[in-house]
């Protein structure tokens, strides 16, 4: 499997000059791709490949930044509220509180949306360019949005999701979201592994087998009893066993109460007692685990469309699906075709 090494290093050198307000960082998500990418099936790593422009050799770790730079395109305008979701109510870390009201412009929808469209190209090819584009559209968001969906303070409104709650890094001015996005990541790759970011991975990948079981064989069960509502993308997206994003999003919160805004105080250097505490042995290498937990379901989730142990045209679930279009989704909530 290629490695994007220049990609991930090229990440980390301009990580602190992008702007995060919504997005998880371009490292992180990076990361996220390419912990999925070791985790997908050759049928499904093909099937990713046919889809996404060549300019992205098939890597899910190049495509996976993408909804970030595009923010000030007018044609993306309508994306930029899915990369988070708010919850009334929530007060970290005195009260972490998620309960999931379908709003349809939110992470969670942006997953469920994203999603149901994959699978639909998947029942019924595209056939023109338009809808090519919009199938690598979708391909691209949804690897995107299970990144955010990873980052805690993407599932949390207080002060905006951390960016503008101020705190300091060092002797440099920063924010709780930007030091989630992404400082914790860099400072990590530098103390542990020596500014390598192959050995960071590896070492993700190699937790996975050993230090985070039995829990990481459990990342990829879904509790459908958890991801039910009033969602219109609930019956389009059932063949799909694996997409948990309420609940997921719901554990996310729950780290905002016990990690992420405990003891926050805007004057406390967060490079230090408060680094240790999430990336180190203390705490299970927290934030490696939520960048290996999102790559793990992230691969789940796209070999169950791609390369399925029973192909979907089999499947008895596929009786929601009529025609080879969905069934039961408002025209007007696909919103990956709005302009």
């Amino acid at each position: 499997m290629r490695f994007s090494l220049t990609l991930i290093a090229a990440a980390s050198l301009s990580l602190l000059s992008v702007n995060s307000v919504h997005g998880y960082g371009i490292l992180g998500h990076t990361l996220t791709g390419q912990v999925a990418q070791l985790f997908l099936t050759p049928e499904t790593a093909r099937q990713v490949k046919d889809i996404l422009s060549p300019y992205y050799d098939g890597l899910l770790s190049k495509a996976a930044p993408w909804p970030d730079t595009i923010k000030g395109q007018a044609k993306y305008r309508w994306a930029s509220i899915f990369h988070y979701v708010n919850t009334p109510g929530d007060n970290p870390p005195e009260s972490c509180k998620f309960e999931y009201v379908y709003s349809g412009h939110d992470v969670v929808n942006g997953l469920f949306n994203m999603t149901s469209q994959l699978l639909q190209y998947k029942l019924a090819e595209p056939t023109t360019p338009e809808d090519k584009s919009t199938r690598e559209d979708a391909l691209r968001f949804f690897v995107h949005f299970m990144g955010d969906v990873h980052q805690p303070l993407h599932a949390s409104g207080k002060e905006r999701g951390g960016n503008d709650a101020p705190a300091k890094w060092g002797r440099a001015k920063t924010s709780l979201h930007r030091i989630w996005d992404g400082q914790l990541i860099l400072k990590d790759i530098k103390d542990r592994f020596d500014n390598n970011p192959k050995a960071y991975l590896d070492d993700m990948v190699n937790m996975t087998s050993n230090v985070w079981l039995p829990e990481a064989s459990n990342w990829t069960y879904c509790d459908p009893e958890k991801n039910q509502g009033d969602n219109p993308w609930s019956e389009s997206t059932k063949l799909i066993t694996k997409l948990c994003p309420m609940e997921w999003a719901r554990d996310m919160n729950q780290l905002d109460c016990s990690f992420v805004w405990k003891d926050y105080d805007s004057l406390r250097d967060y490079s230090g007692e408060y680094f240790e505490g999430v990336t180190g042995e203390k705490n299970n290498y927290l934030v490696q685990k939520l960048i290996a937990m999102s790559g793990v379901r992230m691969a789940a989730i796209l070999n169950e469309i791609y390369d399925p142990p029973v192909p979907h045209s089999l499947n008895p679930l596929r009786e929601g699906f009529k025609g080879e279009t969905i069934v039961n989704v408002p025209s007007n909530l696909r919103i990956i075709r709005q302009r």
